[in-house]
């Protein structure tokens, strides 16, 4: 029988599950934590790009750095508010706008597990593996603009459909 094994953060007050409650499809969000933050930084950077392009004494590679670091920030940004995690025909779909898509249809998966990282650079905020039968694990980097609450009840879910 496929398992679901999950990650589960430090105890903190439950709040009445609701019975019979099942979530098909989880987003990242904006209104979040690190959506926050990241909208902050996006900003910043905009700010500085406007800075660096309205000073008269700014050289060409200082302009060159800031349109990188403003694309590259924005793009990350949309990237981030844009990934999901859905559960479409008996199978467990990843999108985001500027990412890979991945289907995993769950008579193939053996466990999913999610990690919460810290603030590890290389790997995301929140990672899932895939573990699927005869293949070799497929990580997935999750964005800072997800809630931890409606990633376990994504899972929950993915637990309830794997035992029907």
């Amino acid at each position: 029988m496929p398992k679901v094994i999950a990650a589960i953060a430090p105890p903190r007050r439950e709040r009445p599950a609701e019975p019979g409650v099942c979530l098909v499809r989880a987003r990242a969000e904006l209104v979040s934590l690190g959506g926050a933050v990241l909208l902050a930084l996006c900003v910043l950077i905009s700010a500085i790009l406007f800075l660096v392009l309205t000073v008269p004494g700014a050289t060409a590679s200082q302009r060159v750095i800031a349109v990188i670091l403003f694309v590259a920030c924005w793009l990350y940004f949309v990237n981030g508010i844009t990934e999901e995690l859905s559960l479409v025909d008996h199978t467990l779909v990843y999108r985001s706008a500027l990412g890979r898509s991945r289907r995993i249809p769950l008579s193939e998966l053996e466990a999913m597990i999610l990690r919460h990282e810290g603030f590890n650079l290389e790997r995301g905020m929140e990672t899932i593996e895939f573990r699927q039968t005869g293949r070799k694990p497929d990580r997935v980097s999750l964005g800072p603009c997800w809630q931890r609450h409606k990633l376990e009840e994504f899972l929950a879910s993915v637990e309830q459909a794997l035992q029907q």
